[in-house]
């Protein structure tokens, strides 16, 4: 019966759980007003790892449940949108983790699987 009740809980949470996207000024003040960290992924069009980012390892409710409600996430385009200043990058996907009062917390370059991407996520909140 337990089984079953975790199994429902996780299907639950991957199911209705999303990184909650908005634009880099928004997650600012956001990010001061309720103390979350900013995760911004730099992307580009038809970048295979950034697709894999997205549609997988974002996605996923391992992931999920350890970002919990206490990341907001910036998605920007590096062909098409503007790259705030500080946020430099050599390949996509590029992830910087900054806090909530802007500072920049750590980096990931490059796409990572679900084991790794969560183990970078509990470093993010444990710094």
């Amino acid at each position: 019966m337990i089984k079953i009740a975790l199994i429902a809980t996780l299907l639950a949470t991957s199911l209705f759980a999303q990184i909650e996207w908005m634009k880099f000024s928004e997650a600012k003040t956001k990010a001061k007003e309720e103390q979350k960290i900013i995760m911004v992924m730099l992307s580009k069009e038809g970048c295979p790892a950034c697709e894999f980012m997205d549609d997988r390892v974002l996605r996923d409710a391992k992931v999920l449940e350890e970002m919990g409600d206490k990341f907001i996430g910036v998605h920007i385009d590096v062909n098409d949108d503007l790259i705030p200043e500080g946020l430099d990058f050599i390949g996509t996907p590029t992830f910087h983790f900054l806090g909530a009062n802007g500072r920049k917390i750590d980096r990931l370059d490059g796409g990572a699987n679900v084991k790794n991407f969560t183990e970078k996520i509990k470093e993010v909140k444990a710094k």
